[in-house]
C-alpha cells in the first residue's frame, strides 16, 4: 500500500481577536483553565510574539499608550505520512514544517506561501432570529438585513446588494522567505498563490462601506493583516473594532436600536480560508489542506473555561454524526463499553464549574460546592463525591425543566441561560455520556488517548471559545453543529477531522463585482463549501451590541413559553459566564490576598441601572461600540504579580474612570428582576 504524504494546517480553525492597538500577542495553544505540567499557570493564556510558548503577563495586554492589543492567530504546518485510511487520533506521528525543513523523504522546504481571504457578509445576510436559531432556515429563510437595499430582485443573492453590503478586500498572499506583510484594506493589491508563485490581482473588485457614514471610533477601512514569523508560520491579525453607521434623512447617524440586527450598520469582524503552498528546493510544490480563521471579539477572560465550549459542540457533532470514533459512538448510540479518560473527558467540566466564580457573582455556598466539584480526582469513588448520581447536572437527553429543579429549589448545572428555544444550558450529549460513565465507575484515570501536536492545537483553539448558547454566539454560531460545513472525506483524502470545506474560488477571473456570492446557508443540503465571510455572517451586527446585551437574563428569554426555576420565574441567570464576564474581583483592590467585594465587569459612566437584569451593561447600545475596549481582562494571579494567590483570577487593565463609579458592587446571586426581591433564596 502506498503512503499518502500530506500537509495539514493546524489549528483547523483559529481565532484572531480584535484590539485597538497596532501591537499584538499570539493566540493561545493550551486549553483554558486546565492544569499544565510543570507550571502553576493554567491553560488558555496568549503567547508573547517571537516566542514558542512563553505566555503573556498582565502588563502585556495593553500597549504603552493603553490601547488593547490584538490577538494574532498563529497557524502551523504539519507533515503526515499516512499508511491507509485515517483515524482519530491519527496513528501517524506528524512533524512540524518550517522554512528549511528536510522531510523524511529528502525534500527540502524552500518557501511556504500562505494565502488568506477575509470578508464580512453580515450586512448582506439574514437577520438573527433568537427564538428559533438555526431552525429559521428549516422551511424558508429569515428576513433580510437591510431590506432597504433592494437591488433588482430583493434577494440575498442580488448583485447590487452584494456590491453595496459585503466587505471584501480580496485575498492576500505572503511568503515565508520574503517575510512580507499584507493588509486587508482597499489600497493593498489583492494577491494569491498560483503554481507556487504569488500573483497579484490588479483588477480585484474590492468592496468596502461607501457613501456618507458615521464612524464612532475610527474609519472602517480594513479587516486586518497577514504576515509570517521567523520560522515561516502564518500570523493573521484582526482589525481594530471599528464600526460604521449610515446617515438618516435628517443627517443624523442611524442609532443602534437592538442587540442583534442593526440596520445600516457595519463592523470589521471577518473570517475566511487559510491555505498554504509548500515550495521545495527542486522547484516542485504541494498544497496543504486548508484551515479557517475567524476575527472576533477580545478574550476578556482567556483562562476561564466554558462549561460547554465550541470544541465540545464540534466534537459532539463529529462523534454522533460523522463517525469520528466508532469505538465511542456507532451509527445510533454510545458504546457502553467505552471508558472515557478522567483528565481529558470528565475533569474539564468539573474545572469549568469551579472557574465560573471569577466572572459571576456566586454566593459563598455555591463557591464551596464548586470547589468540591473541582477537587474530585480520577482516584476518587464517584459515589462518595458531591457529584454522586449526577444529581446536579442537567440531562441534555430530557426536554423541558427537570421537575427536580423546581421541587428541590436547587438549580442544576450549568448555571447559564440556554440556546435558542431553551431556557437553560445543558452539556452536550457526548459530555453527558462521559459523566454518566464516570458515575458508573466505567472510566480510566489519566489522560487517555494521546492527540498529535496538530490535533491538540485543533482542540485547544476551539476549547477557548463559547459553546452551547448560540443566540447567535460571539466567536462562532450554531452552524458549527452542521455537518455540511466540514470536509466529509477526511479519512480517505488525509485532510483529518474538524476541517471546514472551502468553496473553490477562481481568482484568475476576479475582475467584476461582486466576486463573492451570498454563500452557504444551513439546512439546504448544500455541500459546496464555505466562502470568505460565511462563518461570521450569522453573527450580530455590530458584534459589540450583542456582547453588551449577553449579560444577565431571565431564563425564559429564548422561549415563547414560561420556564420557571425554583418556583420563581424572575430569578436571573448569566448568558456567557466565561466569555462575557458579569462580575469580577478587581486586582488592585485585593489586599493581603483578601478578596474585595465583586464589581460589575462593565461599570462607570453610562452603566448604572436600578434594574438588576440591566446591570453590568452599557445602558445605551451606542456606547458599546465606543467603549468596548475599556473593559478589563480576567487573568490568573500568577501572571499579575508574585504577591497574588495563584488560585485567584482577577480583573486587570480596565480603563474605567473609577472616580465617577457609584458605590454599586455586584449583588450576591440568586437575585431577581425586582429590586425589592433581591434576597438570597
Amino acid at each position: 500500500m502506498s503512503v499518502n504524504k500530506v500537509f495539514r494546517i493546524h489549528p483547523t480553525i483559529n481565532f484572531a481577536r480584535i484590539g485597538t492597538s497596532k501591537a499584538y500577542y499570539l493566540s493561545p495553544e493550551t486549553s483554558a483553565g486546565l492544569p499544565l505540567a510543570g507550571s502553576a499557570t493554567t491553560g488558555g493564556l496568549p503567547i508573547k510574539p517571537g516566542t514558542e510558548n512563553e505566555v503573556i503577563a498582565a502588563t502585556d495586554l495593553r500597549d504603552e499608550d493603553g490601547y488593547l492589543k490584538r490577538q494574532a492567530a498563529r497557524f502551523r504546518l504539519y507533515y503526515y505520512e499516512l499508511d491507509g485510511p485515517d483515524a482519530y487520533p491519527c496513528p501517524a506521528k506528524p512533524a512540524e514544517v518550517v522554512k528549511g525543513t528536510t522531510l523524511a523523504d529528502g525534500r527540502v522546504v524552500k518557501d511556504i506561501i500562505w494565502t488568506v481571504h477575509l470578508a464580512n457578509k453580515k450586512a448582506a445576510s439574514y437577520n438573527v432570529v433568537p427564538l428559533v436559531g438555526i431552525n429559521a432556515f428549516q422551511d424558508g429563510f429569515p428576513q433580510l438585513r437591510n431590506p432597504q437595499v433592494y437591488g433588482t430582485t430583493g434577494t440575498v443573492a442580488d448583485p447590487i446588494r452584494l456590491r453595496n453590503l459585503v466587505i471584501d478586500p480580496g485575498p492576500r498572499a505572503v511568503s515565508a522567505i520574503a517575510n512580507n506583510k499584507a493588509k486587508f484594506n482597499a489600497k493593498t493589491p489583492a494577491s494569491y498563490c498560483s503554481n507556487g508563485k504569488i500573483e497579484e490581482i490588479t483588477a480585484y473588485p474590492v468592496t468596502f462601506p461607501a457613501g456618507e457614514l458615521h464612524y464612532p471610533a475610527g474609519k472602517l477601512d480594513s479587516l486586518g493583516e497577514v504576515l509570517t514569523d521567523e520560522q515561516g508560520r502564518l500570523l493573521v491579525l484582526a482589525a481594530h473594532g471599528h464600526t460604521a453607521a449610515g446617515i438618516d434623512e435628517y443627517g443624523d447617524p442611524v442609532p443602534c436600536t437592538g442587540d442583534l440586527n442593526n440596520a445600516s450598520w457595519y463592523d470589521d469582524a471577518a473570517d475566511g480560508p487559510v491555505s498554504a503552498t509548500i515550495v521545495f528546493e527542486d522547484g516542485s510544490f504541494q498544497e496543504a489542506f486548508n484551515a479557517w480563521v475567524v476575527c472576533c471579539d477580545p478574550a476578556y477572560a482567556p483562562q476561564i473555561r466554558n462549561v460547554v465550549s465550541t470544541w465540545d459542540d464540534v466534537y459532539d457533532t463529529w462523534v454522533r454524526e460523522m463517525n469520528l470514533q466508532p469505538e465511542l459512538f456507532d451509527a445510533e448510540s454510545f458504546n457502553p463499553a467505552f471508558l472515557p479518560a478522567f483528565e481529558s473527558m470528565v475533569r474539564p467540566v468539573f474545572r469549568a464549574a469551579l472557574l465560573q466564580r471569577w466572572t459571576v457573582n456566586l454566593p459563598r455556598m455555591a463557591v464551596k460546592a464548586h470547589e468540591a466539584v473541582d477537587a474530585i480526582t480520577g482516584a476518587d469513588n464517584p459515589d462518595k463525591t458531591i457529584m454522586a448520581g449526577l444529581n446536579f447536572i442537567r440531562n441534555p437527553n430530557l426536554t423541558g425543566t427537570p421537575q427536580s429543579e423546581v421541587n428541590t429549589g436547587v438549580p442544576l448545572m450549568p448555571l447559564s441561560v440556554g440556546d435558542a428555544g431553551t431556557s437553560f444550558l445543558t452539556v452536550t450529549k457526548t459530555q453527558y455520556f462521559f459523566l454518566e460513565q464516570w458515575s458508573r465507575h466505567q472510566f480510566i484515570d489519566g489522560e487517555g488517548q494521546q492527540l498529535g501536536k496538530g490535533e491538540y492545537l485543533d482542540m485547544a483553539s476551539l476549547s477557548n471559545c463559547l459553546g452551547g448558547r448560540y443566540v447567535p454566539g460571539i466567536e462562532m454560531s450554531y452552524i458549527v453543529r452542521s455537518t455540511d460545513i466540514y470536509q466529509q472525506d477526511w479519512q480517505t483524502t488525509g485532510a483529518g477531522p474538524f476541517r471546514l470545506k472551502a468553496s473553490p474560488l477562481n481568482y484568475a477571473s476576479a475582475n467584476k463585482a461582486p466576486f463573492l456570492t451570498a454563500g452557504w446557508f444551513p439546512l439546504q443540503e448544500d455541500l459546496s463549501g464555505l466562502e470568505p465571510g460565511d462563518m461570521t455572517k450569522f453573527m450580530a451586527i455590530p458584534w459589540q451590541t450583542d456582547y453588551n446585551s449577553c449579560s444577565i437574563h431571565q431564563p425564559s428569554i429564548n422561549t415563547s413559553g414560561v420556564n420557571k426555576t425554583n418556583g420563581n420565574g424572575t430569578t436571573l441567570y448569566w448568558s456567557w459566564p466565561a466569555q462575557r464576564p458579569d462580575a469580577v474581583y478587581v486586582s488592585n483592590q485585593v489586599v493581603n490576598n483578601v478578596l474585595p467585594k465583586q464589581q460589575w465587569a462593565i461599570r462607570g459612566k453610562g452603566t448604572y441601572s436600578l434594574d438588576t437584569k440591566s446591570a453590568s451593561t452599557f445602558q445605551k447600545a451606542n456606547q458599546s461600540v465606543k467603549d468596548w475596549d475599556k473593559l478589563g481582562i480576567v487573568v490568573q494571579g500568577t501572571v499579575i504579580g508574585p504577591d497574588y494567590d495563584p488560585d485567584y483570577y482577577l480583573e486587570v487593565q480596565n480603563q474605567f474612570d473609577e472616580t465617577i463609579i457609584p458605590d454599586n458592587p455586584a449583588l450576591e446571586w440568586p437575585f431577581n428582576t425586582s429590586p425589592s426581591a433581591n434576597n438570597p433564596i
